[in-house]
């Protein structure tokens, strides 16, 4: 998946790196959770991959390889980088192909990134147990009540932060800029919270995109969930078969897989909507832009743009939906970009 050109020596057997780039592929393998975004965006710890070669790298790639042009302009938008053709070696990486893999390597490559994060600070307010690192920046509000369990790993609480009284966070765990830790709160170990998100209920082994809202309780656990997702009240999971066996899960293209993994929640693609007390079951998979409001599970795969209630299921329409996501991102003072509004509606047909 990363790419970077070769070394070349300077002065004697120093090697000096030369401009390196970044590869966006395999997003129809880990469709939908990178239809919107390029796959090196996609949080698989603490950090997008991105974010971590970049740090490793010392320097943001020179560019990216992508060989979509709707994809590539979409990406050069939010990303500000190029889209190139040079031709370049590959940079160690764990190359994840499926979403189920960002789960095997979620424990792995969040435990580094929490240990190669810059140091913060320590809670002014609230409970340690523990002996592992708690990071937590200075403009961090916590309320009483609060508890940082370090017991099993280390815990980051990024700028803009808001805790609020008898949340528990348990390491390894990183929450991002600006987001809100509802009351009561149970952030389980292996989790990482994207930026400006809203979390309450129980959450674990589970990560959370960016600007997505699941403020209620409810479940969600060994799950990757996108960005501008909405789960209602009571919204619950399930991420174990009865059988305690192997997970199979279908992909949009009706395709079955076999995770070898034993627990397994969901896969949901950005801008998804759950009505209150949605039911999840092991394995589902939720295509970008659906919207589940049924007494019943939701169905898996739910397909892209899917309209699902108790009258039956339709196609949400894309004019409809384009108004609902741009309301949605109004109220964090964000906007849809003209070329992420092209590959929407591609992926709408």
């Amino acid at each position: 998946m990363l790419l970077q050109q070769v070394e070349e020596p300077l002065g004697g057997n120093i090697p000096f790196m030369s401009n390196w780039i970044i590869q966006d592929d395999g997003a129809k393998g880990l469709a939908p959770l990178c239809d919107l975004r390029a796959t090196f965006e996609q949080r698989t710890g603490g950090l997008t991959t991105l974010e971590r070669l970049t740090k490793k790298m010392g320097c943001l790639p020179s560019g990216f390889t992508c060989d979509d042009a709707n994809r590539a302009a979409m990406i050069a938008k939010r990303t500000g980088l190029t889209n190139t053709t040079e031709s370049a070696t590959i940079v160690d990486h764990p190359v994840i192909k499926k979403p189920w893999e960002i789960l095997d390597h979620l424990p792995t490559l969040l435990a580094d990134d929490l240990e190669k994060g810059s140091e913060l600070g320590k809670p002014n307010m609230g409970s340690v147990v523990g002996k592992n690192r708690v990071d937590v920046d200075p403009s961090v509000t916590i309320f009483p009540g609060v508890v940082f369990d370090a017991t099993t790993g280390a815990i980051r609480i990024e700028a803009g932060v808001t805790l609020r009284p008898n949340a528990v966070l348990c390491g390894p765990c990183w929450v991002g800029k600006g987001s809100t830790i509802i009351d009561g709160a149970h952030i389980k170990s292996n989790t990482s919270i994207g930026p400006n998100c809203k979390i309450g209920g129980e959450v674990g082994g589970t990560i959370i995109q960016g600007n997505t809202n699941k403020s209620h309780k409810g479940h969600i656990g060994d799950s990757v969930i996108g960005s501008w997702v909405n789960l209602g009240a009571g919204t619950t999971n399930s991420n174990l078969l009865n059988t305690y066996g192997d997970v199979i899960v279908t992909d949009l293209e009706g395709i079955r897989h076999r995770t070898k993994r034993q627990f397994v929640g969901c896969f949901v693609g950005d801008h998804a909507k759950f009505a209150i007390e949605t039911r999840i079951m092991t394995g589902t998979l939720i295509g970008t832009g659906a919207m589940i409001a049924t007494t019943q599970p939701a169905p898996s795969p739910t397909p892209r743009f899917g309209w699902h209630t108790d009258s039956g299921a339709r196609k949400f329409r894309i004019e409809k939906f384009l108004d609902v996501a741009k309301t949605v991102m109004a109220r964090r003072e964000c906007t849809l970009d003209a070329a992420t509004e092209v590959v929407l509606r591609e992926l709408a047909g």
